[in-house]
């Protein structure tokens, strides 16, 4: 009597459902025939449901229930799986897609696999940058062609990756070794090929920015910090020159330092307000001698003294900076390291021989803020880079 009971009274429930459903009451037509155990027709009305509801989540909703409710092979659960997968599709839109969405995608990719739509699988798994998944999916839709071109494509890919690869270990060896020159323009050289690659543009402005460009180097040498000007003549102005002064009493080129023969000289520019020795305004050339007092426009307080403390080299005091200027070629306070500018600006390290830790560096290495340079492998650095 149970049994006979509970097989009618399913049956009347799943009546009950179709008259709901016949009436428009798809809701309780899902739980009428959720009730009578017909989980495949509870999932065929979740699918209409899906198909008349306006907001696309909620119609993920009912296609993602349908899919579980209905059995595996029926044309339910296809359809639901189908429509599942190509509204997934289309949330995730055209542009970039992010983590989550690329899961999403990978997700509707098997799904189209599942139920027997390939091509359409392997243009989500190309979105989702799932080559493998990709490759299986034209291969089960017969596409040779296409295979073989995403092969071959691939192929090429994991050539250039490889030869990117060896090119960056290059590099390293040319940083490593003071190359660094022909390393930012092996990174520029990548960066051509690849200018959307954000990691390898980040490296290239990376190095440049910590190039050590003339006229002024800042080091650590003999346990005291030293500023240096490169170059034969040094320039000081308010904008213009090697050594800036920010006032507007000083002109924008105000003074020239240069050796003349055997004498350091200094020359006033043409300032609009003078430089003057003593209140007098400097007419002409004057020797440094024993060293001068100078105001750049009657107002900054300029000093230039030969060098006791750096042999051949002048010191330049002015706005709370002393600068050593050798007018010529730059020897440091450290024995057998000199600096040089390049033709392009980048401070080179001129030295028999020099080493970056444990690595010798080649001859007319170029400097990176940072450097710590000795002169016998693996020592104690004698030198440091540092910045201004």
């Amino acid at each position: 009597m149970a049994l006979f009971d509970k097989w009618f009274g399913k049956g009347r429930l799943a009546a009950q459902a179709r008259a709901a459903e016949l009436r428009g009451d798809l809701v309780r037509a899902t739980e009428l025939f959720g009730e009578a155990g017909d989980t495949e027709e509870a999932a065929r009305i979740m699918v209409v449901r899906g198909d008349a509801e306006p907001d696309a989540r909620a119609r993920l909703q009912l296609f993602t229930q349908a899919a579980k409710l209905a059995p595996e092979g029926t044309d339910t659960n296809r359809s639901a799986r189908l429509k599942r997968a190509e509204l997934l599709l289309a949330l995730a839109g055209d542009a970039v897609i992010s983590a989550v969405a690329r899961h999403e995608v990978i997700e509707a990719a098997r799904d189209l696999e599942a139920v027997g739509e390939p091509l359409k699988a392997a243009e989500a798994f190309a979105r989702a940058g799932d080559k493998e998944g990709e490759a299986r999916a034209l291969q089960a839709a017969g596409d040779v062609e296409r295979l073989e071109f995403l092969l071959a494509t691939e192929q090429h890919k994991a050539r250039i990756s490889r030869s990117r690869d060896e090119r960056t270990k290059d590099i390293d060896l040319m940083i490593e070794c003071g190359k660094r020159r022909e390393a930012l323009q092996a990174l520029d050289d990548l960066l051509a090929g690849s200018p959307d690659d954000a990691p390898l543009r980040e490296r290239a402005n990376g190095l440049r920015a910590r190039r050590v460009v003339a006229p002024v180097v800042a080091i650590e040498a003999l346990g005291e910090r030293w500023v240096f000007v490169t170059g034969d003549e040094i320039v000081i102005g308010r904008t213009d020159g090697a050594i800036k002064v920010s006032s507007n009493a000083v002109s924008r080129q105000h003074l020239r330092i240069a050796r003349e023969g055997d004498a350091v000289i200094v020359r006033d520019l043409q300032s609009r307000n003078g430089t003057q020795l003593r209140g007098i305004n400097l007419a002409g050339p004057l020797p440094i001698g024993q060293g001068l007092e100078l105001k750049l426009g009657k107002e900054v307080p300029l000093r230039i003294t030969p060098s006791k403390r750096l042999t051949g080299a002048v010191e330049i005091a002015v706005s709370g900076e002393t600068y050593y200027a050798c007018l010529g070629p730059t020897h440091t306070p450290v024995l057998g390291i000199d600096l040089a500018a390049g033709a392009d600006g980048w401070i080179e390290l001129v030295a028999t021989r020099a080493f970056h830790g444990d690595v010798e560096l080649v001859p007319r290495a170029t400097l990176l803020l940072g450097d710590a340079i000795s002169t016998t492998r693996g020592s104690e650095p004698l030198l440091r880079v540092i910045s201004t």
